[in-house]
């Protein structure tokens, strides 16, 4: 394993006038992210009157939920190569994560896991290959659910009646793109002969030369991380069950949305499923635009539009707003908590 360059061990610590900034940062943040969703809260807070209070409890739980078990992924990963990273900080890193998420319009999530794991004491590289293991099962546990609920539910298939190559297509480019980062995960020659091509076209750049020794560290961490891992076939299996558990969780929140409308709960617990995986591949600029568009097109096969739009308001709810305003205090607590 190449030799951690620039890196001395040592954990920063917070000044007065640092804790100041970075929670001045922090109320930006916050903010920035409830002004450019002010449309969506007027919407989400006219629609969720028509949930019982049991009804939006259950969405919240649910949402909440999902982030736990990803700071469960995260330790399971993660704690051995810090004892220091224990559950209850790896589900304040998964919290952490869904406050940046929104706050930094979506680009912020895995690079502020990586850093809180780098606080706990594992580093980049490492914090980098657990990360993008979790992404890889989570394609996966999206591919597999959308599959399934594609064979289950004729209501949904109806929808595609005239479109099955569309679908064919789609489940196609998922598989490829899961097979993709399975190889940059683990194909060591690759990435080796990258780097080298990289190094000739940069040696009259020290400064380039620097990066690339940076990151041909971190990318090794991630690769050794990425090998152990899927060499362990009983850990691999226990990921994936723990990815398709999770995204039960944030797809049972439409059906709580839906029920007395009419429509078989299970009919719609398949038509979130396959829109997740059809939009995996075919993204809109808004971000979840797409699952929208793909589940108002089943969803109305069977029920109204109307309940549609309440199902994705819920949805949205659950999977973005609930876990960000639950991680906002996690932020601010992590800060106290490196104060002292």
């Amino acid at each position: 394993m190449n030799k951690d360059p620039g890196n001395n061990g040592k954990r920063p610590e917070l000044t007065n006038r640092k804790t100041l900034l970075v929670y001045a940062a922090l109320i930006v943040l916050l903010v920035f992210a409830i002004v450019m969703n002010r449309e969506f809260f007027v919407k989400m807070t006219h629609e969720l009157r028509e949930m019982s209070i049991a009804g939006i409890i259950t969405v919240c739980v649910c949402g909440i939920l999902y982030r736990v078990i990803d700071g469960v992924v995260l330790c399971q990963m993660g704690h051995k190569y810090s004892a220091e990273f224990t559950l209850p900080k790896a589900v304040i890193t998964a919290l952490c994560g869904s406050f940046f998420r929104v706050s930094t319009l979506g680009s912020g999530m895995a690079v502020s896991k990586i850093y809180y794991m780098k606080r706990d004491g594992i580093e980049i590289g490492n914090g980098m290959g657990i990360c993008f293991l979790q992404t890889i099962f989570f394609k996966l546990s999206i591919l597999v659910m959308g599959v399934v609920a594609i064979v289950c539910s004729t209501v949904s298939r109806a929808a595609f009646a005239n479109s099955k190559i569309f679908v064919i297509i789609d489940i196609a480019a998922n598989v490829l793109l899961v097979a993709a980062m399975v190889t940059i995960a683990v194909n060591k020659r690759l990435t080796e002969f990258l780097f080298r091509l990289g190094k000739k076209i940069c040696a009259r750049f020290p400064k380039a030369m620097a990066f690339l020794e940076r990151a041909g560290y971190e990318v090794d961490l991630l690769q050794n991380e990425s090998a152990v891992t899927m060499k362990d076939k009983k850990l691999c299996i226990i990921l994936l069950a723990e990815s398709v558990l999770m995204q039960a969780l944030w797809y049972i929140t439409p059906c709580i949305a839906v029920i007395g409308d009419g429509v078989a709960l299970t009919d719609v617990f398949a038509m979130i499923a396959i829109a997740n995986m059809l939009a995996g591949v075919i993204p809109m600029p808004s971000g979840f635009g797409s699952v929208d568009v793909f589940f108002v097109l089943m969803y109305v096969q069977a029920g109204t539009s109307v309940t549609a739009a309440l199902a994705m308001v819920v949805y949205r709810f659950a999977t973005t707003f609930v876990p960000f305003f639950a991680g906002a205090p996690a932020v601010f607590a992590y800060i106290r908590r490196e104060r002292h």
